[in-house]
């Protein structure tokens, strides 16, 4: 929960960007690998929870405390969750107050409910800056969380005499609930540096850290990204095992957000929203964290003596408040401030349930972090190769798409060539630039054709590959055509020369080469047809087959691609499948055990990534290519690539999400 007076709101996105990326690493001991996260991500089902206080509490130590704990009325409030679907909540600092706790705890299994405790929390909105025990204030009527308790409180926060206590009580509780299923995971800390404190909670992030690190828990550990403070998140985003956040923002500033974190390719989590005025709504944000696959916690549930329902800063002088509300869903004798949002709430999460299953029968991927894009480079068809140097050479479908497939000056019409970068790790890519122009090295191919009225040259999906000691490149043109290039110097950047300059090698697009075990080489395009080669590369040796899945006309309607596992020949082509309403661009496979088939059933191999390609990583590990051609992909027209796992019958599947939609992917 923010402050209005204090809390920085992330306006600029480009600003956001700077600040993640900038962060200096702080790591005070190892977080969990990022194997481990995602198994623990991965076993839990799409958590839909919130931010929980009774509505009998003022703050957290009258939740607590035993002239306030009132187990009968959480227990009537987590009841009404339970009947809406909700399956986690979020809390602070319990620690004081043990046997609550544990009662506490009996109450959410009781209604299948996981628990987040938070241990020390920065805000406040009143002069009130350190708790003390015993009765609580009343309500001040008309001013949003007035007498909010922070935790351990400032002076505790500021004077680090008193750490060894909070250690002690961090280690206690961790320790206690360490391998408690109850709890989800441990949220050491609530907006640290809010209230006014500044660089003063430092100390106590980084301490707190270290405490939970020395016990170990079974549960993994965060501390919530909330502002642009650069130095509070170089230490909570490389140290935190999952990646949470705040945000009281619309739809489009969170999905950016939620796009910057996936950086550290750990799980993202939102621990704190919902607020209606400023655009953080139901209908806005759940759809939008369900897609994602981002679990979320919204803030309040039942509203009450904290009248949360009151914007920030909201004061007696402002007169009575009829605007809607900021937080909570129900009133405090349990009616429904919007139904409209409560049937979106149990919308979704029966979708997830019937999700989950659908996963257990794999039916759709499991949860997996999401391609990013290698580059800012518009790029279709991306292919790789790795050189005798062991460093990876990259081209595909280059240009520009300004406009769409309407544009005549994009690359549906025309391009200038091929081009090529270089990788030594695929991670940092160098340009070579232009290493084939159809204005001054094509010969067939730098005529221009009329179509519909429009001039088209484009060279499409070249393909890049090294043996017998040179490079080749494979093209196609836009207007009909396969050629084949190889490079007189065996260098990427050549110069190349074409092998049949006369004319293309076929009349259709999409051309690829294969390199069998036996030293065969193999002419491959379009929809999955082939053809070897003759022995000098200039011709085709044989008439053009089809390969044919045994459960369809092709395996694809473009974009073919061969290579070889465990002695299984492995076919790939594109292919456009309806599916919930869109048009997908999918990649489609199919196995033989010998090249011309037979072909097993086609299947669905990477949902939205038709036209790529595969290859071996200098360790040995299967990737494939991806450049994202639909409006459901992870990205759109830009480089990717994403390791994939085979089974032993060569069918193989992406180990990274490549949509940003969740769907069945049948």
């Amino acid at each position: 929960m923010k402050n209005k007076q204090i809390v920085f709101l992330i306006g600029n996105f480009s600003i956001l960007i700077f600040l993640v990326l900038s962060i200096h690493a702080q790591k005070i001991r190892e977080p969990w690998s990022k194997e481990r996260i995602w198994e623990w991500y991965n076993k839990n089902p799409w958590i839909c929870g919130f931010n929980y206080i009774p509505a009998n509490a003022i703050n957290y130590t009258a939740m607590w405390d035993k002239t306030g704990f009132s187990p009968d009325a959480i227990d009537r409030e987590l009841a009404l969750a339970d009947t809406t679907g909700f399956n986690a909540v979020r809390e602070d600092d319990p620690g004081y107050f043990k046997d609550s706790f544990e009662r506490f705890l009996s109450i959410c299994t009781k209604h299948n409910i996981r628990v987040v405790p938070i241990f020390f929390d920065d805000c406040v909105f009143s002069t009130n800056r350190d708790p003390h025990l015993g009765k609580q204030p009343e309500p001040f009527e008309g001013w949003y969380a007035w007498a909010w308790s922070p935790s351990p409180g400032h002076s505790m926060v500021m004077d680090t005499t008193t750490y060894p206590r909070l250690e002690k009580y961090v280690k206690d509780i961790i320790g206690t609930y360490k391998n408690n299923k109850a709890i989800l995971f441990w949220d050491l800390y609530n907006e640290p540096t809010n209230g006014g404190l500044g660089k003063n909670s430092l100390p106590l992030v980084r301490n707190v850290f270290k405490w939970a690190r020395e016990i170990n828990p079974s549960q993994p550990l965060t501390i919530g990204y909330w502002n642009n403070n650069s130095e509070l998140n170089s230490i909570i985003l490389t140290n935190s095992d999952v990646i949470t956040f705040h945000s009281y923002l619309p739809k489009e500033t969170v999905k950016n957000l939620i796009q910057t974190l996936r950086q550290y390719e750990r799980p993202v989590i939102c621990t704190e929203w919902l607020n209606r005025p400023r655009g953080s709504t139901v209908e806005g944000l759940l759809p939008l964290f369900y897609e994602e696959d981002i679990w979320c916690f919204h803030w309040g549930l039942v509203n009450g003596k904290t009248q949360t329902h009151l914007p920030w800063g909201h004061r007696p002088g402002d007169g009575p408040y009829k605007g809607i509300w900021q937080h909570d869903l129900y009133t405090t004798d349990f009616k429904m401030y919007s139904p409209y949002e409560l049937e979106i709430f149990k919308s979704f999460i029966t979708k997830s349930k019937i999700r989950e299953i659908q996963e257990k029968s794999s039916q759709v991927p499991k949860r997996m972090p999401v391609i990013k894009p290698l580059f800012e480079q518009p790029l279709r068809d991306p292919s790789i190769c790795i050189g005798p140097d062991g460093t990876y050479y990259l081209t595909g479908t280059t240009g520009n798409n300004p406009g769409g497939i309407s544009d005549t000056t994009s690359w549906w019409y025309v391009n200038e060539g091929i081009r090529i970068w270089k990788s030594k790790d695929l991670k940092k890519w160098e340009p070579l630039g232009l290493v084939w122009s159809l204005d001054k090295d094509a010969t067939w191919a730098r005529e221009f054709k009329s179509n519909r009225g429009a001039l088209r040259r484009a060279l499409w999906a070249p393909e890049i590959f090294y043996f017998r000691g040179t490079f080749w490149l494979t093209y196609s043109m836009n207007y009909g055509g396969c050629g084949l290039l190889k490079s007189i110097t065996g260098k990427p950047e050549g110069p190349y020369i074409d092998v049949k300059a006369d004319g293309p090698l076929t009349d259709k697009i999409d051309a690829s080469l294969f390199l069998d075990d036996d030293g065969k080489v193999y002419f491959i395009y379009q929809n999955g047809m082939i053809a070897r080669m003759n022995d000098d590369l200039t011709g085709l040796a044989e008439e053009p087959r089809l390969l044919k899945p045994a459960n369809y006309k092709h395996v694809g309607f473009e974009g073919a691609f061969m290579t070889k596992y465990n002695g299984k020949y492995i076919l790939l082509c594109a292919e456009v499948n309806e599916r919930d309403g869109f048009r997908a661009y999918d990649c489609m496979s199919a196995v033989a055990d010998n090249i011309y088939g037979p072909y097993s059933d086609r299947y669905l191999a990477i949902p939205h990534g038709g036209h790529n390609m595969l290859f071996k990583t200098k360790d040995g590990k299967w990737m494939s290519t991806f450049f994202g051609s639909d409006e459901k992909a992870a990205f759109r027209e830009r480089p990717g690539i994403l390791p994939i796992e085979f089974d032993l019958n060569g069918h193989f599947k992406p180990l990274m999400k490549t949509f940003s939609t969740t769907y069945n992917t049948k």
